[in-house]
């Protein structure tokens, strides 16, 4: 620890970070996490809109369910990648609060739009809108809420503002169970809910500081100090005294944007990116296909359209509980191992999502693959904010996450060309295969919890 004669020597930059990581706690108000998680609720909400809606909304606009979300999910996937690379830059270079702000402007116009498509072209078009801004908002999200929690606990808060995101991944297919079966038009009141609600969201962003991290690694010292300076006058408003100053272990250094050819090609990075591209490239190649495509494939096996709405409506209710299980048990096992332990039971859950023995036994199986999915990804958007330094946070990210994105370009289809030849359980086998695949891959890479951000530069 640092003693109170040494902290006036300390430079201002220093000080910052050192205040930053003093904190035992969430420092800042819950508020505040509130709100980035409501970005990520609306965000994660609308991720799962059309592979739920398909049943209803492929034959209102002439197709089969199968053909719209299958064509739909890898159309907004490219979104992603678009999205992911263009305003992670911002994010880089203007601000993380910047990017925080277009990211959920761009996709809930997208899903507003969706809703008034008249055929299954123009629900493509806006599908690739709002892929644009869920693909950015992830990664871009993640940066923010790594660089304003402390290293000792900030696998947990940063696992409590995604567990916000994935309530709506839960609350979503169930609100779809409710509503589109009810009126000729519940799968557009369905995409309306989400573009409307992300809006709302927007205006309370505005009112979030920009990250102090990204403030000093810019150079912009005294706009981070006047941030903590305010953050510490509310810490003894609310608590006494101060905590005090940790010993900071790496120096502080300004950046500049690190571009995308020094990433891919310096030593420093270059593994780094290569690792967490093949992890997202492993792992989206089977959630796409187990998000977007299960409730059309369950229809398509013989199970009715509302049976098949049933178990992702009910079922889904796994993701909120997966990405709270992952805030508790955050910092309390290596992040790696932790992502490991999800990727098992994603796998398992997927099997036994093949067998379709009964509706209650696809219904339980789905509910465990949406649990393990949401407590392993939780775990590993944490992770990939954590390998990345401060001046590619954003884009090291989306470059991974978004690339990883064109693995069910290709995952996709040939899951469906399985399931025409194999039937369920053998795209499902498919799917955990990759799942256990990815599980082997995860526990090679560097180790993160609770270390200072600025030493795993």
């Amino acid at each position: 620890m640092i003693s109170e004669n040494k902290m006036a020597s300390m430079a201002d930059d220093q000080y910052v970070i050192a205040r930053l990581d003093s904190f035992n706690t969430w420092p800042w108000s819950l508020s505040l996490l509130v709100i980035i998680g409501i970005g990520y609720f609306f965000d994660l909400y609308d991720v799962l809109t059309l592979g739920v809606a398909a049943p209803y909304m492929g034959p209102a606009l002439g197709v089969s369910p199968v053909t719209l979300s299958s064509i739909g999910s890898m159309v907004v996937l490219i979104g992603y990648v678009v999205g992911a690379l263009l305003y992670a830059h911002i994010s880089d270079t203007v601000g993380r609060k910047t990017g925080l702000l277009i990211t959920l402007l761009t996709f809930s116009v997208g899903s507003i739009l969706t809703a008034v498509s008249t055929s299954a072209l123009e629900a493509y078009i806006w599908r690739f809108i709002s892929g644009l801004g869920i693909g950015a908002e992830l990664s871009i999200a993640s940066a923010y809420l790594s660089e304003m929690a402390p290293a000792s606990v900030r696998g947990r808060f940063q696992s409590l503002g995604t567990f916000i995101g994935f309530i709506g991944a839960g609350i979503g297919p169930l609100m779809g169970y409710f509503i589109i079966p009810a009126f000729p038009w519940g799968w557009r009141l369905f995409f309306v809910i989400g573009g409307l609600g992300a809006v709302t969201a927007v205006f309370f962003r505005w009112w979030v500081p920009e990250s102090p991290r990204w403030l000093v690694h810019k150079g912009r010292v005294a706009d981070a100090k006047r941030i903590v300076e305010g953050l510490e006058s509310r810490w003894r408003a609310l608590r006494g005294a101060l905590p005090q100053l940790p010993q900071l272990q790496a120096e502080v250094r300004r950046y500049e944007r690190i571009p995308v050819v020094e990433l891919l090609t310096s030593r420093k990075y270059a593994y780094r990116v290569l690792f967490v591209l093949l992890v997202y490239l492993l792992y989206y190649a089977f959630a796409y296909p187990f998000l977007g495509l299960t409730a059309s494939l369950l229809h398509a096996s013989g199970m009715t359209a509302i049976a098949s709405l049933y178990i992702v409506g009910f079922g889904g209710l796994g993701y909120a509980i997966g990405a709270f299980l992952t805030a508790v048990f955050a910092d309390k096992l290596e992040r790696k191992n932790l992502i490991a332990i999800g990727l098992v039971l994603q796998g398992i859950g997927l099997l036994a999502i093949g067998l379709k023995i009964s509706v209650a036994e696809v219904l339980g199986a789905y509910f465990l693959s949406a649990l393990a999915n949401t407590f392993l990804v939780t775990g590993l958007y944490v992770y990939m904010a954590e390998v990345f330094p401060a001046g590619a946070r954003s884009m090291g990210g989306a470059l991974t996450d978004g690339l990883g994105h064109l693995a069910p370009e290709i995952s996709i289809p040939v899951a469906v060309a399985i399931f025409a030849s194999y039937a369920l359980f053998g795209t499902f086998a498919f799917l955990a295969v990759l799942a256990f695949v990815t599980a082997a891959v995860i526990v090679l890479g560097m180790r993160t919890t609770k270390r200072v951000l600025e030493t795993l530069e």
